[in-house]
C-alpha cells in the first residue's frame, strides 16, 4: 500500500460529521453536515481543506509518528465506524 492511494469509497460519510473538528467548523452548516458536500461528493475537492486530504495530512502531519500504512489503516478503521453508523442510521428509517 505503500505507493497506492487512500481507497476512498467516495460515501460521503466522513463530510458528514465534521461537527467537533475545529479546522473544519467554517465549513459546518449546522448539522455538522460540511456545506460543500453535494449527495456523497465534495463540491470543492480539488481545492478542499487539507485536513479533509488523507495523502497530504499524512505527509504533513503524520509521517513524523507513523507508517503510510499505519495512518491508512487508522483512517480506514474510522470510515468502518462511519459506514456502520450510517448503516444503523438507514435501518432506523426502515424501522
Amino acid at each position: 500500500m505503500s505507493d497506492s492511494k487512500f481507497p476512498c469509497e467516495k460515501c460521503g460519510e466522513c463530510c458528514r460529521h465534521i461537527s467537533g473538528i475545529p479546522e473544519l467548523a467554517e465549513y459546518d452548516r449546522g448539522d455538522g453536515v460540511c456545506v460543500h458536500l453535494k449527495g456523497v461528493l465534495c463540491e470543492i475537492y480539488d481545492h478542499r481543506p487539507e485536513i479533509c486530504n488523507v495523502e497530504t495530512m499524512f505527509r504533513k502531519v503524520f509521517s513524523k509518528s507513523m507508517t503510510r500504512e499505519e495512518f491508512f489503516e487508522k483512517n480506514l478503521d474510522a470510515c468502518k465506524v462511519l459506514m456502520k453508523m450510517k448503516e444503523d442510521r438507514e435501518k432506523g428509517q426502515q424501522d
